[in-house]
């Protein structure tokens, strides 16, 4: 039986997978290439004798710092005091960055204009070359020299349009100064020989400190100084280097911000707001400093192509920037504002033909009006029309680009549907077959998915047909429902409420109905963007309202002089998850009543305070994401004594509870394992540790906790090694899993580890009146709760990259990705590794743990089958991309780790002996 929920719930984890791959499409791009002889043709025939591309500025650096968010720059208590200064004589703005805020779709939109898709998330870590059209692509065609130093995921975009370059990699966090370093070598021989027309200079340790310590860490002014002092190089080289001709351009800006909490990724102002400085050798004759209206940070192409004298590249959505073109004649003003629109209107008609009539009207008018305005003699041009022109033009273009960013992306409809039926099939016959499973119609169901799944693949589309396979395939899965339902030996509506009261009530109805309901509810609260930006109130509601109402269950024992072990349930379909009771204690009920009573209650408000504490630890979500919490307090410098000792206790009390359970080698192995991760923070300086000089980034005693790691797990395997309370195998791997654990958190949150230990210490000695079904969504509600209290949110900015690199000492793609995944899932993976511990005491039948199968399965994916049909209605929604796409990614990977923790399951199935 085990098997074929195994199968539905595999070919559910694949209808999910293919689903995102539609959801996030790649997106098209126009393919045709800007030349200066078609927007000389087409500019003149529009407007005769208008002016041609002129280049503005000889050469031209451009120094990118990643994650410089605006405040970085702009705040009276900048480090960057000489930046600041030359900002006052020249131009700065603040730019608004798109999302998502990661790296490779800000470098591809500063050098192509676009707006990348939310796909490129994933791209990021395996970006390819580009083949569309950018600045860099227009540059060499135009014969000029572009050398480039820094991020080496320019390279891997663009390497065959740079003169010279050299690469750091950019995934390596935990260095923040030989990354930089790597980059400033290289400027004393460029800057003196001077034969390049365009270098870039793309930094990546500011972004480094963020990721590891935040941007409050006393590590962020003096990387500030750093390249405040690498901008004041670079001006004064410049100034030297512009002779007679035309002057030099310095352009300072960040490709993304970063959160409070030191990542990117997200929506947040400080991720999304940027400086874009233009720093001139010829000073502007009118007041500089900073312009307060934002821009759009794809501006800087359009821009940036007038200003070198270059087509604009034909994807570009930017608006040309007027500040930064004031300096020059009316005359040149609107010629660049023309070609600017001419290249929109082009890209409109290219993206939605026949879309372009409205803009292209009004666009024929105002190039009439242009013509008139210069057949003018220069007496006769008043500034007055000049500038309603220009309002014009830009009316045009703004018609234009929201007609554009309306369709951005484009989904094939037909293969979300298909993918949507696909799931919701898998989940209903998920529900309809637990009882009794018609196997044939499984079959089908399975091969129907891998059918469709092949096809999908191959054709990207579910058009063609391929003949009437397509046809065929999506008929047998609607068969599959049809005759499911017609041979089950109840309705659906039957086997549901039998599934609830064998896997939810017994002896704790009460949390049984509340366990149903919360499930459900949460699965509703995802249909709207607010509570799932703030879904962690959710769970912290549900996850603390159980504990009370199991407390009240509990009394509700008591006072009908039940025991647990007579709880009206029958016992012999399932066990109830309690506390081992001496039989002395059954027959002859040894203790008092109010003894019992007492210690129910000092074990929930043991489990309420700490679940108050985690709660209280990091602030998340997006409303209060700004408050400071405690974690924000202990990580400042002047704490970090405190912070010590904080850890220290709280690994002494890990090391405390873990040692009941297992023998004094094990005992040893995880006592070396927790130190070497105290010793890992204390080499990164983030610890206090006599003695213990910063060295290697902690890589060493990192490497040593590994290595306990992985003894503890094998040390269950010799002989004599069975842990003291004989709980079995899950225990030590619970205790293996625990060291790992707090070697991949941040020091701040050791504590939350601590607390987890408490409360599953307490829970392991407890009666808990539930079945094991019922206790299985217990736990996982536990590890919802666990997974928000160490500062995840449903925003890819909360991902702690740095706990990717544990232990590394270079960026190798599998082990980052891996560490990366744990962290993030430490605490439901915690918590369902103290479910099975808890599970493996109760000696549970085949039939439990195919109930606890089925529970889990269904408990992950009702939601994310409702939710895949949800934002497939809201897929142009205004927070798509901001909001629900990253809830559904974290539902996906969600998905994929309960999928491979509930193997373990199924292995039990099979190896336990009836």
């Amino acid at each position: 039986m085990a098997a074929w929920s195994f199968w539905i719930f595999t070919t559910a984890v694949i209808w999910f997978a293919i689903f995102l791959t539609y959801f996030m499409p790649v997106k098209k791009e126009f393919i045709g290439i800007s030349t200066p002889e078609t927007v000389l043709e087409q500019s003149g025939s529009l407007v005769p004798g208008v002016s041609p591309l002129k280049r503005h500025y000889n050469k031209t650096v451009l120094v990118l710092i990643d994650a410089l968010r605006a405040d970085f720059l702009f705040s009276p208590d900048t480090p960057m005091s000489m930046t600041k200064k030359l900002v006052s004589q020249n131009l700065a703005l603040v730019a608004k960055a798109h999302t998502p805020t990661v790296t490779l779709p800000r470098i591809k939109a500063l050098m192509t204009g676009s707006v990348p898709g939310f796909v490129d998330v994933i791209l990021n870590f395996g970006s390819t070359k580009y083949e569309g059209d950018n600045i860099l692509a227009q540059m060499s065609r135009a014969g000029r020299r572009v050398v480039f130093f820094g991020d080496d995921t320019w390279i891997k975009l663009f390497s065959d349009h740079f003169t010279r370059y050299e690469g750091t990699t950019s995934f390596f966090v935990t260095d923040y100064t030989e990354v930089d370093n790597n980059v400033t070598r290289h400027l004393p021989l460029e800057l003196s020989a001077g034969d390049f027309d365009l270098l870039i200079l793309h930094y990546l340790g500011l972004d480094h400190i963020g990721h590891l310590a935040g941007p409050n860490s006393p590590l962020v002014p003096p990387k500030l100084r750093e390249m405040d002092e690498v901008i004041d190089t670079v001006y004064r080289s410049l100034t030297k280097l512009q002779g007679e001709g035309l002057p030099n351009l310095l352009i300072v800006c960040g490709d993304h911000g970063m959160s409070d909490q030191g990542s990117h990724g997200g929506a947040s102002y400080s991720e999304t707001r940027v400086p874009l400085a233009f720093l001139s050798t010829q000073h502007r004759s009118s007041t500089g400093g900073v312009v307060e209206s934002e821009v759009d940070q794809i501006d800087l192409v359009p821009t940036l192509s007038e200003l070198l004298g270059l087509p604009i590249p034909s994807n570009n959505l930017g608006h040309l920037l007027m500040d930064m073109v004031q300096e020059q004649g009316a005359e040149e003003q609107l010629a660049s504002l023309l070609r600017n629109t001419i290249q929109l209107l082009n890209l409109l008609r290219e993206d939605q033909p026949g879309a372009d009539s409205e803009a292209r009207g009004f666009f024929h008018s105002t190039c009439q009006l242009h013509s008139k305005w210069l057949s003018l003699t220069p007496q006769e041009r008043s500034s007055a029309m000049a500038h309603q022109i220009q309002i014009k033009y830009n009316e045009v273009i703004t018609m234009a680009t929201s007609t554009i960013t309306k369709k951005l992306t484009t989904y094939d409809l037909p293969a979300l549907i298909t993918c949507v039926i696909g799931l919701w099939t898998a989940v209903i016959l998920l529900l309809l077959s637990q009882q009794s499973p018609v196997r044939w119609v499984v079959m089908v169901h399975v091969i129907s998915t891998l059918y469709l799944v092949g096809h999908l693949t191959q054709f990207q589309s579910v058009w063609p047909f391929s003949g009437s396979g397509y046809l065929i395939s999506v008929a047998s899965l609607m068969l599959v429902l049809s005759t499911t339902a017609l041979q089950a030996k109840k309705t659906m509506k039957d086997q549901v409420l039998e599934w609830m009261r064998s896997s939810f009530y017994g002896g704790g109805s009460l949390c049984g109905g509340f366990l149903i309901a919360g499930t459900l509810l949460h699965t509703v609260s995802l249909l709207s963007s607010s509570y799932v930006e703030e879904e962690h109130q959710t769970w912290y509601f549900l996850s603390t309202s159980i504990h009370i109402l199991h407390l009240m269950s509990v009394i509700l024992t008591m006072n009908t002089n039940q025991h647990p072990c007579n709880a009206s349930f029958n016992s012999s379909t399932s066990n109830h998850f309690l506390r081992s009771y001496p039989k002395s204690d059954v027959e002859s009920d040894q203790g008092s009543h109010s003894d019992k009573f007492r210690q129910e209650v000092l074990n929930t408000a043991v489990l309420l305070l700490a679940a108050r504490l985690m709660r209280s630890w990091n602030q998340t979500g997006n409303k209060w994401l700004h408050l400071p919490d405690i974690g924000d307090w202990l990580i400042l410098a002047d704490n970090r004594t405190l912070l010590s000792v904080l850890v220290a206790v709280s690994l002494l009390l890990i090391l405390v509870l873990l040692s009941r359970r297992l023998t004094w080698v094990q005992t040893i192995l995880a006592a070396a394992g927790l130190f070497c991760v105290f010793w890992s923070r204390a080499s990164t300086g983030a610890l206090f540790l006599p003695f213990v000089p910063q060295m290697d980034r902690g890589i060493l005693p990192a490497r040593l906790s590994f290595l306990c790691v992985f003894l503890v797990l094998v040390s269950q395997f010799l002989p004599g090694q069975t842990s003291r309370s004989s709980v079995g195998h899950m225990d030590i791997c619970l205790t293996a899993w625990t060291v790992l654990h707090v070697l991949l958190m941040r020091p701040h949150n050791t504590v939350l580890v601590a607390f987890m230990t408490v409360q599953q210490s307490v829970l392991c000695g407890c009666k808990l009146v539930l079945p094991p079904s019922a206790a299985a969504v217990f736990y996982v509600w536990m590890g919802r709760a666990a997974f928000f209290s160490q500062g995840n949110s449903n925003s890819i900015a909360t991902v702690d990259v740095g706990a990717g690199y544990v232990g590394q000492e270079d960026y190798n793609a599998f082990p980052v990705a891996f560490l990366l995944g744990l962290a993030t899932y430490a605490g439901p993976i915690y918590w369902f590794m103290a479910f099975l511990a808890k599970l493996n005491t109760l000696n549970p039948s085949r039939r439990d743990l195919h109930q606890v199968y089925f529970t889990v399965a269904v408990t992950c994916l009702l939601p994310m089958v409702v939710y895949a049909a949800f934002v497939v209605t809201e897929r142009y929604h205004l927070f798509v991309w901001t909001v629900f796409l990253p809830k559904l990614l974290y539902l996906g990977m969600d998905l994929v780790i309960y999928y491979l923790l509930s193997v373990i399951l199924v292995l039990k199935y099979y190896l336990r002996c009836e």
